[in-house]
């Protein structure tokens, strides 16, 4: 334990730990850490007269007490540094056994029945995860299975506002652990079906207290995002979507900062705004003209190196469902799809391929889209406006999917094949981009690999001696001595 204490890097930290953990959880079991006398201030239903004599002998007692408990504190204290540190093995485990002591002294402890030593103990933990030496916080995946954990998670949502920093525009690092805690904390179905308990006092979760608490952290939260930086807005945007949004009293009150986000910032802030945009119209009937405009803007090269590409397709489908939306605009983002596809990874291309073709079986007139073969090998101009930033404006219901022809002779036969449709009549199903969106180009390669090619003849003259065919190709360019 004192190689621990003294931060021994000689001795291996996981294995002291585990050792502490043991140590402690026997020493909470007998209850020998925290001071007799502070037991007996509980026993008020006894007689005078047997009260008086027990605390007489535990006052005896007090003094090894009064050792251990000190032990106890300076044990966890060097925990949480293990906690936060740069180590993430060390961190997890020390995340591991604070949670257990916290479990052993819940368990053995009942006399402390208004919980203020857990109460203490999960604050500690908690705002040592939002000091953290690097953030996000190592510990932070291993706390993921105590926050679901619905005692843990009530209690989480009652300590967070007295832990957030102070400004999130100075301490960017806190400010993404603060984030990345409220990350983890999941009020959905699934968690709340679970029934799961950490300290095994069942009932005593509220989901509506749970709720207004949630309220108060977010309120705190969007008080402190103003002129953060970029990755800590995009941060606050996930939280937002994630684990706040469902639970909010007036969401109607997000409108402001989400346009604010979705015109003041590009790429994936915009993305996430537009999604929590979109969840506002379905959900608040709120307008926004301008949606489909910033959507079309969205899909440009760079977008295939975007982290949340996935969520752009995956809206693009949805907003694009409709079969009421206007051809020219519809056609725009058939073209500006094809035209990616031209210069897209094998994985995206078959996605925006397979895109276009659920755009052509919703929208029928836009079958005039679709060229002959012929058509791509002679030189004209494309009415459409690739730098045209208003989809109706581009001119794409004029031009042709030729770009589709020309990806027929991809060098990749899963893209070739995806595009052949555009000489073949169309599909009667549209093809769930669901399965594509997690698809990745290993996954083409193994699946190309498993399939068994056509075998060609390239030996068609027995051969009679060792000496080459008298018209091979070999002879005409070496001798053979």
């Amino acid at each position: 334990m004192q190689h621990l204490l003294q931060d021994d890097e000689s001795c291996p930290q996981v294995g002291l730990m585990h050792t502490v953990e043991v140590i402690f959880k026997n020493l909470l079991k007998r209850q020998c850490v925290y001071p007799a006398a502070e037991e007996q201030s509980k026993s008020t239903k006894k007689s005078k007269a047997k009260a008086k004599a027990k605390i007489n002998t535990k006052a005896a007692e007090a003094g090894p007490n009064d050792k251990c408990f000190e032990l106890y504190n300076k044990t966890w204290s060097r925990l949480l540094v293990c906690l936060a540190g740069a180590n993430k093995e060390e961190a997890s485990v020390a995340l591991k056994v604070c949670m257990q002591l916290i479990l052993a002294e819940a368990k053995h402890l009942s006399h402390d029945n208004d919980g203020n030593r857990p109460r203490k103990r999960l604050r500690s933990i908690l705002a040592a995860l939002v000091e953290s030496e690097t953030a996000p916080a190592l510990a932070l995946p291993a706390f993921e299975k105590y926050a679901r954990c619905l005692d843990l998670l009530q209690l989480c949502y009652e300590l967070l506002p007295e832990l957030m920093p102070t400004s999130f525009v100075d301490t960017p690092n806190q400010a993404l652990n603060y984030l990345g805690i409220v990350n983890t904390l999941d009020l959905g179905k699934s968690v709340l079906a679970e029934q799961q308990y950490h300290m095994g006092v069942e009932g005593s979760f509220d989901l509506e207290t749970t709720q207004k608490l949630l309220n108060e952290v977010w309120r705190g939260i969007i008080d402190s995002c103003s002129g953060v930086e970029e990755k800590v807005h995009r941060q606050v945007l996930v939280v937002l979507l994630e684990r706040i949004l469902p639970h909010l009293e007036n969401p109607i009150l997000l409108t402001d900062f989400l346009l604010d986000s979705l015109h003041q910032f590009d790429g994936p802030i915009a993305l996430l705004a537009l999604q929590g945009i979109f969840s506002l119209m379905q959900k608040q009937n709120i307008t926004y003209p301008d949606v489909y405009k910033k959507l079309y803007n969205m899909f440009y090269p760079r977008m295939f190196y975007n982290k949340y590409k996935a969520r752009l397709f995956y809206l693009a489908d949805i907003f694009l469902t409709s079969t009421h939306l206007p051809e020219n605009l519809v056609a725009a983002f058939a073209k500006r799809m094809a035209r990616l596809a031209l210069r897209s990874p094998t994985e995206d291309a078959i996605i925006l391929i397979r895109f276009v073709c659920n755009l052509l079986l919703r929208h029928t007139g836009l079958k005039r889209l679709i060229c002959a073969s012929a058509a791509a090998t002679v030189e004209i101009a494309d009415p459409f406006d690739d730098t045209e930033l208003d989809p109706v404006r581009t001119g794409a219901i004029n031009s042709s999917l030729w770009e589709l022809v020309v990806l027929q002779k991809h060098a990749v036969p899963e893209v070739a094949n995806a595009a052949r449709f555009v000489s073949k009549s169309l599909p009667v199903m549209e093809f769930d981009l669901g399965q594509l969106l997690e698809m990745k180009e290993s996954d083409i390669f193994d699946e190309e690999v498993k399939k068994v090619s056509k075998q060609f003849m390239l030996s068609y003259e027995r051969p009679k001696n060792l000496a080459l065919p008298k018209h091979d190709v070999v002879t005409k360019f070496f001798d053979l001595i």
